[in-house]
């Protein structure tokens, strides 16, 4: 399925305010893919379910969603429910496979 781009704060508050787990990833366009930027691209055109989207916002784009989260650097985001359950800056492919899987299983506390 692939991560939905998000790029408006309307459309941010949308998804994190869903019953869903939504991942978000903080990405910078203007700067050469990372492996974290592959790794998420990757798993995000496999592990899309019932339960967990994946998207994905241009921290060098509009300014509005990066500020409202106060991401000023590529970060992860997994939210549920309105809530941020876990954010990693500066991310590691393992940490995304991580995030994923406790999401993917239910395994996050609120």
């Amino acid at each position: 399925m692939g991560s939905t781009k998000v790029t408006d704060l309307q459309t941010y508050h949308d998804v994190v305010g869903g019953t869903n787990y939504a991942v978000f990833n903080f990405r910078d366009s203007q700067r050469r893919q990372s492996d974290i930027d592959l790794a998420y691209d990757d798993l995000a055109s496999y592990a899309y379910s019932d339960t967990v989207a994946f998207y994905e916002v241009d921290v060098g784009g509009d300014k509005h969603i990066s500020d409202f989260a106060k991401v000023e650097r590529p970060t992860l985001i997994l939210y549920k429910d309105g809530k941020e359950v876990e954010r990693y800056a500066k991310p590691l492919p393992r940490q995304l496979e991580y995030l994923v899987s406790r999401a993917l299983c239910g395994l996050t506390e609120m």
